[in-house]
């Protein structure tokens, strides 16, 4: 699989972040989503299961580009260097549709002191063909995060080198919740379907340093895993998250990215009652929206593309991320002159989605 994947959950996006990511840089990573925004409902960056990397206080991002692409690929050249690790991950899952500023962010990314960053640069490499520096990622294989170590394995085996996949095996066994699901994760990349026995077998464990809901979490990314290999059983356990309660709609979040990811259009009618729904159980905004962006990937016609506009000028910066994460999923010439104005907004965190948003459409139009 090459280009965008669910490394990303909803990256500053979605989705290498999507949805929660799982190795951190702070003390409160067995507790805490990814996420950049202390309140938000969902995760921001990049790997969904949940490496913490803590948000620092940003500026915006500078932008002097007149041409909106080349502005884009300068935001997330900017962001790449950052002081902020979660501008750092978002800027390598932003800049995949390219191929040289990716692999500069990609290089920078594999020595990062924070290993959120080193994962999500490390495989990168094999999930976008970056083959050529593949035996970078060897000295990875003896990294201290065992998720990045999963990652190292992921990216020779998909680059063709001959590689050890026996410790994946033992990372699904393991006793770290987080890089279980990163194991299953690089598992699904490597489209092997004799791996969903070993994935299901360790699903359904009680992880007791994690909250329910965050246990629930890393169970749904393994079952993502296991639709993404063939099994579809698991699709059930998955739209039947987007049912969860109110107060963990979290869930509800992720649900709908991964459904959007997996195809699932039995989904969408769900999508479009939660992103245009209305009266007393109205979704807030930010759920409305990642509704509308994961209805975006399945039926983008059904959007309700006024609802979302109306959220541009949104006080919350979680909300205008989500604005530029549904734009992107529309991938539509005709809002460049929304995420013109959001790539210049005072938030650098939705400066990075709107970029990634504005190289995705690029993308989508070279190939049509």
């Amino acid at each position: 699989m090459t280009g965008t994947t669910r490394i990303s959950s909803i990256v500053l996006t979605t989705g290498l972040a999507t949805m929660a990511a799982l190795a951190g840089c702070s003390e409160s990573a067995k507790s805490s989503k990814w996420s950049s925004r202390g309140q938000s409902i969902v995760p921001t960056t990049t790997d969904p299961a949940g490496l913490v990397l803590s948000k620092k206080a940003a500026r915006q991002i500078p932008v002097q580009n007149v041409d909106l692409k080349n502005a884009a690929i300068d935001v997330l050249k900017q962001a790449s260097i950052a002081d902020d690790p979660l501008q750092r991950a978002n800027a390598i899952e932003g800049l995949q549709p390219t191929t040289e500023p990716l692999r500069e962010a990609v290089l920078r990314g594999l020595v990062d002191q924070n290993e959120g960053v080193r994962f999500v640069a490390t495989l990168s490499i094999g999930t976008n063909n970056l083959c050529g520096i593949s035996h970078l990622v060897n000295p990875l294989l003896e990294d201290p995060s065992g998720s990045v170590r999963a990652a190292a394995i992921g990216t020779l085996a998909l680059c063709g080198k001959d590689v050890d996949l026996n410790p994946l095996a033992g990372f699904i066994f393991g006793d770290d919740a987080t890089e279980r699901a990163n194991a299953a994760l690089v598992l699904a990349e490597l489209g092997n379907p004799s791996a969903i026995p070993l994935i299901r077998s360790g699903m359904g464990r009680d992880f007791k340093a994690y909250d329910p809901s965050r246990s629930r979490t890393i169970d749904l990314l393994m079952a993502e895993s296991v639709v993404q290999l063939g099994d579809r059983t698991e699709l059930e356990a998955i739209r039947a998250a987007m049912f969860a309660p109110p107060e963990h709609s979290e869930l509800t979040a992720l649900a709908c990215q991964m459904l959007a990811r997996l195809g699932d259009q039995v989904a969408a009618p769900n999508m479009l009652d939660l992103a245009a729904g209305d009266g007393p159980r109205q979704a807030g905004p930010e759920l409305r929206l990642v509704a509308a962006a994961s209805l975006a990937e399945l039926a983008p016609d059904q959007v309700p593309v006024e609802m979302v506009l109306e959220y541009l000028s949104a006080e919350d910066p979680g909300v205008r991320i989500q604005v530029a994460n549904t734009l992107k999923g529309l991938s539509d010439p005709r809002f460049e002159p929304q995420l013109a104005i959001l790539l210049r907004d005072q938030d650098p965190y939705v400066q990075i989605a709107t970029a990634a948003a504005i190289l995705k459409m690029g993308e989508g139009l070279a190939a049509r």
